[in-house]
């Protein structure tokens, strides 16, 4: 039994290894194309691309492999039958139960590392992707400089008349002349008639003009540094109109910080609920049970409170309205300004009090739902990996059933059921996150109701019995085929 077990579980692995490689394939290529605007095109360097394609790849993996246990198990019992060698072992008086288990128990398997995976490591890997991500959307593309064209940077805006690239040799002789910048660049240009306006001061307005000047980025400063020299200093402070400044220099240096050209990741401590463990969602969960408890003693409080004046009220107007009738003393004859101040009054408190419970209210909605938010993510962690035993169940009696299994069968029919269990899924999250349903209920519906689909599946294998008409679908199919050519 250990040799038919080991050979089993050996032919599930080059499926599973072929599946997993071809889902990642798709969902890597899906978000290059959704960021590759947000990637490309700002100067980042391969290893900083790189490092965000393999923090992203967790996600994708936690998505990939369900699908590929199911691809597996469909490929790898599509084999035995169509090699018959499903028959050859019931033959010899090995049930389909048997035939089945050692998939189940990898199965199992799969689904406990999963569960690590996806509290433990998925968890990091979307923060430090988070990150990553801001620190790209955060650096703008590297300054390409072009003639007459006004440039703006922060509170700052040049413009240059003409660009020139110089040589090596040509800067490296000014480099003690320009400054120590200007020795480890790559990136230098020589410019002619230059022109910075200077509005980071919002009281004055400082406008440098230069005949010839050396533009750098410094990385170390994260700043744009403009060598000048012969150029004009012009100043006019709008709280001093009489007073204007101008004045001539031979050489001068301008700093325009320049942060955004730099790119630097930068730590972030608040994270989302894809970011956290379960032990840390649960720490989230019951601070926001604490707080709603809170509200609600404080609603008991506040109830009490203004019904204990009513309720005395309420015994002291009976005892009058009791002395009232023994005096035979009509009510109308009690003043009527004391009945209005009586009526204002009462709807004043009760406006007050409808406020604050309506205010109490929407806070205890508010953590209701991100106790569902959290909730929902906790369950998730866990029943999407227990979809690998759910696959199992549905994809090992499909593959025995099928008689005549082949790769583009056993795909077709993986994506058909990993579809529906996915629109369950997510189904289940938004009715979740509206309120419509438990957490619990909303996360693991789609394992129940896939999960009955493949014992029942199991069962008609082990009778026999196929509500599939393999044969009779495979001619339809070829019948398409054949009209689509005809047509075409």
């Amino acid at each position: 039994m250990k040799i038919l077990t080991r050979y089993i579980v050996k032919e599930h692995i080059g499926p599973f290894i072929f599946g997993l490689s071809v889902i990642m394939f798709i969902l890597l290529m899906n978000f290059l194309v959704k960021y590759i605007g947000k990637i490309f095109g700002k100067g980042l360097e391969l290893s900083t691309i790189f490092k965000l394609i393999y923090l992203n790849l967790s996600w994708m993996l936690a998505l990939a492999v369900p699908m590929a246990v199911l691809i597996a198990v469909l490929m790898a019992y599509g084999r035995f039958s169509a090699d018959n060698e499903i028959t050859i072992l019931k033959s010899s008086g090995i049930s389909i139960y048997r035939i089945i288990r050692p998939s189940l128990m990898l199965g199992i398997f799969v689904t406990v590392v999963m569960i690590y995976f996806n509290d433990q490591i998925l968890p990091e890997s979307n923060h430090q992707a988070k990150i990553l991500f801001r620190a790209i959307n955060q650096k703008k593309p590297t300054l390409q400089l072009e003639e007459h064209i006004l440039y703006k940077i922060g509170r700052y805006t040049f413009s240059v008349s003409q660009i020139e690239k110089p040589l090596p040799d040509e800067w490296l002789d000014m480099s003690n002349l320009l400054g120590p910048e200007y020795r480890t660049a790559t990136n230098i240009d020589r410019l002619s008639d230059l022109v910075i306006f200077d509005r980071s001061d919002p009281r004055v307005d400082i406008t440098i003009t230069a005949k010839q000047g050396w533009m750098v980025f410094s990385e170390k400063r994260k700043s744009i540094l403009f060598t000048l020299f012969d150029g004009e200093y012009h100043k006019w402070d709008h709280l001093k109109p009489d007073q204007y400044q101008r004045s001539f220099f031979d050489k001068q240096l301008v700093v325009i910080p320049a942060k955004e050209f730099v790119f630097e990741e930068q730590e972030i401590s608040h994270r989302s609920d894809r970011e956290m463990n379960i032990k840390m969602m649960r720490a989230k969960v019951n601070g926001f049970e604490k707080q709603i408890q809170t509200r609600l003693d404080r609603i008991g409080s506040l109830v009490g409170k203004n019904m204990a004046p009513y309720q005395h009220r309420l015994k002291s107007v009976g005892n009058d309205l009791k002395n009232t009738v023994n005096d035979s003393v009509s009510l109308s004859s009690l003043p009527a300004k004391k009945w209005r101040a009586a009526l204002r009054k009462a709807r004043n408190n009760s406006a007050r009090l409808y406020q604050q419970m309506r205010m109490h209210q929407s806070f205890i909605e508010s953590q209701e739902k991100n106790i569902n938010r959290f909730l929902v993510e906790i369950y998730k962690k866990i029943s999407i990996p227990f979809a690998c035993i759910v696959f199992v169940l549905v994809g090992a009696p499909l593959g025995v059933m099928a008689r005549k299994g082949n790769m583009g069968m056993a795909i077709s029919m993986s994506i058909g059921f990993f579809m529906l269990y996915w629109i369950f899924l997510i189904g289940g999250e938004e009715l979740a996150d509206r309120r419509f349903l438990p957490p619990f209920a909303a996360m693991w519906a789609a394992n129940f109701i896939v999960g009955t689909a493949g014992l029942y599946l199991t069962w008609r294998a082990v009778k026999e019995s196929s509500f599939i008409n393999w044969d009779k679908l495979a001619r339809i199919f070829k019948r398409g085929k054949k009209e689509q050519d005809a047509y075409v």
